[in-house]
């Protein structure tokens, strides 16, 4: 299975080709009983809540890294996979404001990893910036550093920690997705794995692309 990152082409091209919308931004963009009558009634005890789950199953509601001014304000959508020219592409975020992510089509979900069963990557994909919009919610992914926090909370409450791994800047010709999205991890280790545009952004006569990607890889241990 070959797959392509691929964020907003075919939106920045339509964009882009409509007239007098301004020049182009240079980026991409969870009753008691009684025994006697005459006896008081039992004390009932008072129920323990339940506590809240280590490992959580519910679905993510925001992101957070600091250094990357992801603020845990951008709302997450799930989107899927299309093809193109035989080729398996990533669904765009819906809008610029959005941040994309794939559980149902198998990249895994946080926290969804058993204890000692590691092995799990999320994938989440935004844009950088986009025409009469501005900037999008990975804007700024290039300025993570390894070993910041990023934070994931669940709908549930959850909130689970990961600290940055790596930070690239890969050249379009030089992916390997499957590599991307189907990493070797051990049975301890969890990833989280964001996606945007990066480089340099070469115009067309209808849109443009970049030349890169950036991919950030967040990783977190589960005993």
């Amino acid at each position: 299975m070959v797959l392509v990152a691929g964020i907003g082409v075919a939106a920045l091209a339509a964009a882009l080709a409509a007239p007098g919308e301004g020049p182009a931004l240079p980026y991409r963009a969870y009753m008691p009983q009684i025994s006697q009558a005459e006896a008081p009634p039992a004390p009932v005890a008072t129920p323990t809540p339940a506590p809240r789950p280590e490992t959580p199953d519910g679905r993510v509601a925001s992101l957070y890294l600091g250094s990357a001014r992801i603020l845990g304000n951008a709302p997450i959508e799930a989107r899927g996979t299309h093809y193109v020219g035989g080729r398996e592409l990533f669904e765009d975020p819906s809008g610029p404001s959005y941040i994309s992510t794939y559980p149902q089509w198998g990249t895994g979900r946080p926290g969804r990893t058993a204890p000692g069963a590691g092995g799990m990557n999320t994938i989440f994909a935004a844009h950088v910036n986009y025409v009469n919009y501005g900037n999008g919610p990975f804007a700024y992914l290039h300025e993570a550093a390894v070993g910041d926090a990023l934070y994931v909370t669940l709908d549930n409450g959850v909130q689970l920690a990961y600290t940055v791994a790596a930070v690239e800047i890969v050249p379009v010709a030089a992916l390997n997705m499957d590599r991307i999205v189907f990493p070797t991890l051990d049975g301890t280790t969890e990833r989280i794995t964001l996606i945007s545009c990066g480089g340099t952004f070469v115009p067309a006569a209808v849109g443009g692309e970049y030349t890169s990607r950036v991919i950030l890889i967040a990783e977190r241990y589960v005993p």
